[in-house]
């Protein structure tokens, strides 16, 4: 199991470090810890999207940290700092691809962590930097932002000294644009996009949860002027504006019920929480208002924030925190979003994905995002999984990368 939080948030230093989990061991293989190539073919293509599309590849160029873009005759930009904030791209870094089911545009991809593949219809992106320099890319949930009208997405990937690895991740949004990958190595590793008309899907289970529950669901569908789903964006995000207003938040009481049936079940009845990895089980128990494991790992009591986000309130991401609360709070979390706290005091293992989303109170973003797509995270530790169950998180890795594509369209 690898995760997209692991890869995608590393620092330049932190991406050469060994690797020790066994959890790496077991998803790497043996080419993991040979050195990958400096460089590898990056193929972006249009497959079955009409009219005009545009990739953009950003991210940080591994050893020196700066941001850098690759540019359509295969150079690379390093934006110098600007005077001002919020200063225009300087320079076009749009790279246009073939038309639908023609071939691949192909440049050569070198290391670079924390980066994106951007596709746009019809359009270009605005890009923009402030002092440092700071790349400042599109903001699919601000209105003001000029790229919000526009029909975009992106995917995430990492290419460091051991491998490359790429993911599909739906934590913040889905769109009307589906992305696939398929990555050419020791192996070929293919992720699917998103079935045709699944955002629309989407769209509408939202909508009709939010005629059921009241709570704002329906809010996180964006149209376009001609009244398409543009995309459709997470419950956090929604959310984000208000952190600092939380009586006016939206959602802020979506699971305060069942976070209260959760915390007085085990007053009285023993949580345990498998580690997994041969790490061994945790018992806890509530006292007050602090659920407290074996070993001292302590959790106050969370709010709707902290479920939707995974990184507030007792599930704030500590990097110092001891390996077993992270492996505890990341099982926590996934619990909750998937209303499991009451029916399973054992976790995870064990647990049937038919189980995951039945109650009343749930992520219901991410219910109906799994209902309509096979694999891909819905929220940030959607990684958890039983022992012996399939890794769907929509992500794809290789210590020996030669061809990674990135595929736009159905």
């Amino acid at each position: 199991m690898i995760s997209r939080r692991t890869f995608l948030t590393r620092g330049a230093a932190a991406s050469v470090t060994a690797l020790t989990s066994p959890l790496w061991t077991e998803a790497l293989g043996s080419s993991a810890f040979a050195a990958a190539p400096a460089t590898c073919e990056l193929a972006l293509e249009n497959r079955s999207l009409p009219g005009r599309v545009n990739a953009y590849v950003t991210g940080h160029e591994q050893g020196t940290g700066s941001w850098v873009l690759l540019r359509a005759d295969g150079s690379i930009h390093r934006p110098d700092s600007p005077a001002a904030p919020q200063t225009p791209l300087p320079v076009d870094c749009a790279i246009p691809l073939n038309a639908a089911g023609g071939a691949p545009v192909v440049l050569t991809l070198p290391q670079m962590y924390g980066s994106r593949v951007y596709f746009v219809r019809d359009d270009t992106l605005d890009f923009f930097l402030n002092p440092g320099p700071a790349l400042v890319e599109p903001a699919f949930a601000t209105p003001t932002d000029p790229n919000y009208g526009r029909t975009w997405s992106f995917c995430e990937f990492t290419f460091d000294p051991q491998q490359l690895y790429a993911n599909i991740s739906y934590v913040d949004l889905v769109t009307a644009l589906p992305i696939g990958l398929t990555l050419e190595g020791d192996a070929t590793h293919t992720v699917a996009p998103l079935p045709d008309g699944a955002v629309g899907r989407i769209a509408d289970g939202l909508t009709a949860q939010a005629a059921v529950d009241g709570q704002p669901w329906d809010k996180l569908v964006i149209r376009g002027a001609d009244g398409g789903v543009l995309r459709v964006i997470s419950p956090q995000n929604l959310m984000a504006p208000f952190f600092d207003r939380p009586d006016e938040m939206p959602f802020r009481d979506a699971f305060t019920a069942y976070i209260d049936q959760v915390w007085e079940k085990y007053r009285s009845t023993d949580l345990r929480i498998d580690l997994q990895g041969g790490r061994g089980v945790r018992t806890g128990r509530v006292t007050g208002d602090v659920l407290t494991f074996d070993g001292g790992h302590a959790f106050t009591k969370p709010v709707s924030r902290d479920v939707f986000t995974c990184d507030h309130g007792p599930f704030a991401n500590d990097p110092g925190a001891p390996d077993d609360k992270k492996a505890l709070l990341a099982r926590l979390a996934a619990g909750f979003n998937r209303s499991l706290m009451l029916t399973h005091p054992d976790q995870p293992n064990g647990i049937p994905a038919a189980d995951c989303y039945r109650g009343p109170v749930t992520n219901h973003w991410a219910r109906v995002v799994h209902a309509n797509s096979p694999i891909g995270y819905a929220f940030p530790y959607d990684d958890v999984r039983p022992d012996g169950e399939p890794d769907v998180s929509g992500a794809a890795n290789d210590g020996n990368p030669r061809r990674f594509t990135v595929s736009v369209g159905a």
